[in-house]
């Protein structure tokens, strides 16, 4: 560049409105963490049904309790926040894909405004940013959250997750595609140490151990959440559970058929790796699913559920049934390593912890 372009007035100007300019726009809405997209992937789900007959979770786990008042953070890719079945249930959504000033975004109905509102600010921020800040744009997130907080409102009750009354705090760590970084999901979990959450389910998993998943996880628990995790998607094979469901402090959770089986898909552990923990109902689930266009093609029910198989689905299974033993006994007890030894059932006839299903299914109260 010569000199005397830079000591062009004209120049200088237009250099300091773009210097301005840039100054603005990171100001105003900054990027998402950067993203290594093998890192961290949704918990395994499939839509093969293994012959068995779709079927809605509650009808598994009848229980009179509704997990009033317990607050379950879903980890995951958004949720239909508009769905009948969910709409009532959300608390407070946060993005870790579209940030503020460096922040997360949050919207919380109570303070920011209805869920109506919600969706023409977000596609006000979609505008600014090509990124939708709480929209599930997988299905996973949804799903997951019905299984876990259902009320079955557009199917007259007969589609209903496992605690209809609990409060859902959505955090998006997802992308359309099912995958995240580890440093995305490490910083969504560090941010939720400060919040008054009983239980976060985590329907994800990564192969390898990492020091800062760990150490993000160690603060949850420390802070008195329950931590609970998918244990994975590969297979009957020995210690094959992944992270973070494989930490001692994380309950771990397989798929099980209506039966009581091992589904073919979930992860065990093996010698030096007493996991899973528990297991739960994970085949042909019946919950919500987003009522436009998403990434994931189920087999539908009609426009407001569909049916996947997978630990994800076993995973929030686990948390909607710890989600009505807080309301019931309170989260100290529950948070006791002994408690959900204590309210299993035995999936073997010696009474022993299994590689496949833990110390069995978690009962509900």
């Amino acid at each position: 560049m010569s000199e005397s372009r830079l000591e062009d007035p004209r120049f200088k100007f237009l250099l300091v409105l773009s210097i301005l300019f840039v100054l603005i726009t990171a100001l105003t809405w900054s990027p998402p963490l950067p993203r290594l997209t093998t890192e961290v992937r949704l918990g395994f789900h499939t839509t093969d049904l293994y012959g068995q007959a779709p079927m809605s979770p509650h009808l598994i786990y009848p229980s009179k309790f509704t997990g009033a008042g317990v607050r379950v953070a879903v980890v995951d890719s958004g949720i239909d926040y508009l769905h009948p079945d969910l709409r009532d249930n959300i608390e407070c959504m946060i993005s870790f894909t579209v940030f503020q000033n460096g922040h997360p975004l949050i919207w919380c109905p109570v303070i920011n405004g209805t869920l109506a509102q919600a969706e023409v600010y977000e596609y006000i921020v979609f505008g600014s940013t090509g990124q939708y800040a709480w929209r599930d744009e997988n299905g996973h997130g949804t799903h997951v959250a019905g299984i876990i907080a259902g009320k079955g409102i557009a199917s007259g009750g007969k589609y209903r997750g496992i605690a209809p009354d609990v409060r859902l705090w959505v955090v998006k760590v997802f992308d359309r595609y099912g995958e995240t970084s580890e440093e995305t999901l490490v910083n969504a979990l560090k941010y939720l140490v400060q919040f008054d959450i009983d239980i976060v389910n985590l329907s994800l998993g990564a192969n390898n151990a990492s020091q800062s998943l760990k150490y993000a996880i160690d603060m949850l628990v420390n802070s008195g959440k329950i931590v609970v995790a998918a244990a994975g998607n590969n297979g009957q094979t020995p210690l094959t559970v992944t992270y973070p469901a494989r930490y001692d402090n994380v309950i771990a959770v397989g798929a099980v058929m209506r039966d009581g089986k091992p589904a073919p898909f979930s992860s065990m552990g093996g010698p030096g790796m007493a996991k899973p923990d528990i297991a739960a109902f994970g085949v042909a689930v019946v919950s919500t699913f987003p009522t436009y266009s998403v990434y994931l093609s189920p087999k539908k029910i009609d426009n407001y559920y569909g049916v996947l198989s997978g630990t994800s689905m076993a995973c929030a299974v686990a948390s909607g049934i710890l989600a009505l033993w807080v309301e019931v006994v309170g989260k100290q007890e529950v948070r006791d390593p002994n408690f959900i030894r204590a309210h299993s059932i035995y999936m073997n006839p010696f009474g022993v912890k299994t590689y496949s299903a833990g110390w069995g299914l978690l009962l509900p109260p």
